[in-house]
């Protein structure tokens, strides 16, 4: 085995920084933007030569399949599924930063709460490739604002991610809120996601003959049961993930337009509400978004929307646009004895 065989199937325990900087790297160079040497600079706050040896390195290093486009004068990998490597965290350093999260949840926003949501965000680039978190909503909610999050221990969290790292089907007793019912059922645990301090086991339901969100904190108690499985050909998490708003996912696709006032829109610029929106900024200063989700999200968006009352508004589908007028119509009606 040559080396680089080797780098590729156990890559090296590199420094923590560098291994979040070759991680925002990939990131930038992902998006299909072909960045310069420049450009990704400024990216990683770091020299053009340090980014020229992250990007020798990632070659060398982890075989990325990395080249430059002379026409389009930037970088990007001629594979796009192409992903650097996990580092292998052990049972101890993965419960310890599940456990850092929810401690972290707790606290209010000190400067050693600052520099320990510094550390998390790194420590969140370490995490395998089967436990997906937000990193916005890490970087929001570890000022820390304590979030009214429903609480999952630390060990139910490792255990759900153990099971996604190697493959294994487990059985669990599930309470749903929605149809206010205790069940059991065999899941395959695909990906273990944080979504705005909210921790989901994306599974395939045994039950349901279909891919489902569990609530972790919902979970009351889970068992192995010796079993392993293949995921779906067709299962790409990244894809999946993109499809919702939130967690609120399913039905057919829909395109969403929403239309934010001149003093909102300066707030909204900073923020991504979803990895496909597209901005268009208006000549009065009003901002325009457009993203993908689907039918079964739209409820969700229109509760994300309701928080900017008449700052904002939607334009389309137009269900969205009924669906809003239902409801602040029926707000409206609570106060109409004032």
């Amino acid at each position: 085995m040559n080396n680089k065989t080797s780098l590729r199937r156990t890559p090296q325990r590199v420094h923590l920084h560098a291994y979040e900087r070759l991680s925002r790297l990939c990131a930038e160079i992902q998006r299909g933007h072909y960045p310069t040497k420049a450009q990704l600079a400024h990216v990683v706050e770091r020299s053009p030569r340090t980014v020229q040896n992250d990007l020798r390195a990632l070659v060398n290093d982890f075989d990325a399949p990395l080249a430059f486009d002379s026409v389009k004068n930037g970088w990007y990998f001629t594979d796009p599924a192409w992903r650097l490597p996990s580092i292998v965290l052990t049972q101890g350093e993965l419960i310890g930063f599940f456990a850092a999260e929810r401690m972290l949840r707790r606290l209010g926003a000190t400067s050693e709460v600052q520099l320990a949501r510094d550390a998390l965000r790194r420590l969140a680039a370490l995490l395998p490739e089967e436990v997906v978190v937000d990193l916005g909503a890490l970087e929001d909610a570890i000022s820390f604002a304590p979030e009214p999050v429903l609480d999952v221990s630390p060990a139910v969290l490792r255990q759900l991610a153990t099971a996604a790292r190697h493959r294994q089907t487990l059985h669990i007793h599930y309470y749903s809120q929605y149809r206010a019912e205790h069940t059991e059922r065999d899941v395959d645990v695909l990906i273990l996601h944080n979504a705005l301090g909210e921790w989901y086991a994306i599974c395939y339901d045994h039950y349901r003959k279909a891919v489902r969100d569990f609530h972790a904190g919902r979970i009351l108690r889970l068992s192995e049961t010796g079993r392993t499985f293949t995921p779906p050909a067709d299962w790409d998490p990244q894809a999946y993930l993109r499809r919702g708003f939130g967690m609120f996912r399913g039905g057919q696709d829909v395109v969403v337009e929403v239309e934010f006032d001149v003093a909102q829109a300066r707030y909204a610029r900073e923020r991504t509400f979803h990895p496909t929106q597209q901005r268009q900024d208006l000549p009065d200063g009003r901002l325009r978004l457009t993203f993908e989700t689907t039918e079964a999200a739209l409820e969700q968006v229109a509760r994300w929307l309701m928080q900017y009352g008449p700052q904002a508004r939607a334009l389309r589908p137009a269900e969205l646009c009924e669906m809003m007028r239902q409801k602040l119509t029926s707000a409206a009606a609570l106060y109409g004895q004032l």
